[in-house]
Order: C-alpha cells, then structure tokens, then sequence
C-alpha cells in the first residue's frame, strides 16, 4: 500500500510541476528486503513539449537537435545516430562544448540516457541528467 501512496504523490508533483521546473526529483520506492537507493532524476516536460520516444522521429530530424541538462541549461547537440544489428537506435553520439565545431568533445550516450520531447511545431528538445562538465568527462567517441 505504500508504494501506491508514494507512486500517487510522485505523479501529482510531477503534473503540478511540469510547467515551473525542468527537475523534478521522484521518490523510488526500495524492494522489499533490498537497501534503499538515492531518488532518481525525472526531467519534467519543458512548457508546451510533451515526451516523444527516440524511435518514432528520423534520424534527419533528431540530428542538430540542442540537448540541455536537468537545469535547462544548454549542454551540446546531437551529432549522429549509431543502429545496432537489431535496426534499432543502440547509440547517440552527441557533440559537448566547443564553439562552431572547434574543440567539441564527441561521446556515445545510450538512448535510455536521453529524453526527447516535441511541441506542436514539431520543435525537438533533448535533455540528459548529466551536467556539461559529466558529459566531458566521458570517453571520448570514436567511429569504427
């Protein structure tokens, strides 16, 4: 009964929030007999976006798509996609920091990392829970 409790405030801070905030902070409840972990990040849709999953936009559309943090603060773009033997998208290779292709740093993000939302004027915006600075920091992308 508790997790319906803690699922159902979860879900109202969420629809309360949605239009004031890009972080919201979701309580996850703990498996019975398992150690308790830190609250996950959920990314609440921006003003006007609702969610779109990675699989159901093209690959022309998503590429040059900005990405922000939790914070909506700009991080980096969307260079290129990378399909797996399953024709399904296994990669997304993002371009962080640099200025007019000069110094950027390429690295390789699992779709799960990345939530896309659209407006009504199909305008795309990804987010990440990764700051700038924990973009860089990952191994840099190289093509096969």
């Amino acid at each position: 009964m508790r997790f319906v409790k803690v699922s159902a405030l979860a879900l109202t801070a969420a629809l309360g929030l949605a239009g004031t905030g890009f972080a919201q902070t979701a309580v996850t409840p703990a498996a019975p007999g398992a150690a308790a972990t830190a609250p996950a990040i959920v990314i609440a849709a921006p003003e006007g976006y609702v969610f779109t999953e990675v699989g159901s936009i093209t690959a022309d559309d998503l590429k040059g798509v900005n990405i922000y943090d939790a914070e909506g603060k700009d991080v980096g773009e969307i260079a290129d996609l990378q399909i797996g033997t399953d024709n399904a998208v296994s990669k997304i290779i993002t371009d962080v920091g640099g200025f007019l292709g000069m110094g950027e740093h390429r690295v390789a993000l699992d779709p799960s990392q990345i939530q896309v939302y659209k407006n009504a004027d199909n305008d795309l915006r990804a987010y990440v829970t990764l700051t700038k600075d924990e973009l860089k920091a990952l191994p840099k992308f190289e093509a096969n």
